[in-house]
C-alpha cells in the first residue's frame, strides 16, 4: 500500500493540542499562583506536533519506520552542509548586531543573557520536541501534496500562526513585544526566511532529523542567549532574508521540485 500523508489532519491536530494548552496557559498567567499551571500548560502546547506525528505515524508502519531511520542514521548528514547549519545564525546575529550599532547600538548585545544557565535546558529540549513534529511529519506531509516552494511558503505560514497564542501569556517574551507592532511584525515575519533555510537544508542533508534539530537549537540558542534588542532582531530578519533569497536564486532547482512522497519513491 502507497504510505499516505495526512497533512491536514496533522496540522489541525497540532493547532488543537497546542493552542487548547496556551489558551489554557495564558488564562492561568494572570491567576495568583497559577504559575506552575501556566508553565506545565506551556509544555504541553510545545508538545503539539510531536504528539500529533506520533499519532499518525501508527496509522502508517512505513511511515513509521522511515521516521526511525531519520532519527537515528546520522549517516544521512551530509558534512559539507555543516557549516551552514551552525553558522547561518551566529553570522547574522553578529552582522546585525554590527549593522545596529550605526544607529547608536551597542556591542553589548552580544554578552550573555544573566540567566542564561537557566535557559539552557528549554533551548535544547524545545528544537528537539518541536523538530521531532515538524520534520519528522508535517513538512513530508506537505511535500507530498505540494512542491517545495509551495511547500515551504505554506509551512512558514502555518509555523508563524502556530505561535500566535504565545502572545497572551503574560511575561513571555512575545507578550513583551505586544507595545510595538513592528516588533509584533517583525516575529511573525522573520519566519518566512527561517523556514526557508530550515526546509532547504533539511533536504540537503537528506531528511536528517537531527540535522533539522541542530539548526533549529542554533536559531533559538543565539536568539535567546544574548541580550540582542528587538531593534536589531528586526535587522536579523533583514540579514535572514538575504540570504533565504541568495538560497533561492544560487539552488533554483531545488525549491522548483514539485511534490514528493519520499517513502513512496
Amino acid at each position: 500500500m502507497r504510505p499516505r500523508y495526512r497533512p491536514v489532519r496533522f496540522f489541525v491536530l497540532t493547532f488543537a493540542i497546542s493552542w487548547g494548552a496556551w489558551f489554557g496557559a495564558a488564562w492561568f498567567s494572570r491567576q495568583p499562583g497559577g504559575l506552575g499551571a501556566n508553565i506545565a500548560l506551556q509544555l504541553c502546547g510545545l508538545l503539539g506536533p510531536l504528539a500529533s506525528a506520533l499519532i499518525l505515524l501508527r496509522l502508517d508502519p512505513s511511515l513509521a519506520r522511515d521516521f526511525k531511520r531519520r532519527l537515528t542514521n546520522l549517516g544521512l548528514i551530509r558534512w559539507r552542509y555543516l557549516p551552514l547549519t551552525i553558522f547561518i545564525m551566529p553570522v547574522a546575529a553578529v552582522a546585525a548586531v554590527w549593522l545596529s550599532t550605526k544607529y547608536g547600538r551597542s556591542w553589548d548585545q552580544l554578552r550573555p543573557i544573566p540567566d542564561l544557565a537557566g535557559m539552557i535546558p528549554i533551548m535544547v529540549l524545545a528544537p528537539a520536541i518541536e523538530e521531532l513534529g515538524w520534520r519528522g511529519y508535517g513538512v513530508d506531509a506537505l511535500r507530498a501534496k505540494l512542491g517545495m516552494r509551495d511547500a515551504t511558503i505554506a509551512f512558514a505560514l502555518l509555523w508563524a500562526l502556530w505561535h500566535a497564542p504565545l502572545f497572551l501569556i503574560a511575561g513571555n517574551y512575545q507578550s513583551g513585544l505586544l507595545g510595538n507592532p513592528v516588533y509584533v511584525a517583525n516575529f511573525f515575519i522573520s519566519v518566512l526566511p527561517a523556514a526557508v533555510l530550515a526546509n532547504w537544508l533539511y533536504e540537503k542533508h537528506r531528511r536528517s532529523i537531527p540535522a533539522a534539530i541542530l539548526f533549529h537549537f542554533m536559531l533559538d540558542a543565539v536568539a535567546e542567549s544574548f541580550a540582542v534588542e528587538p531593534f536589531t532582531k528586526c535587522i536579523v530578519t533583514g540579514v535572514f532574508i538575504v540570504i533565504a533569497a541568495a538560497v533561492v536564486l544560487l539552488d533554483r532547482k531545488a525549491f522548483a521540485e514539485g511534490p514528493r512522497n519520499f517513502v513512496a519513491e
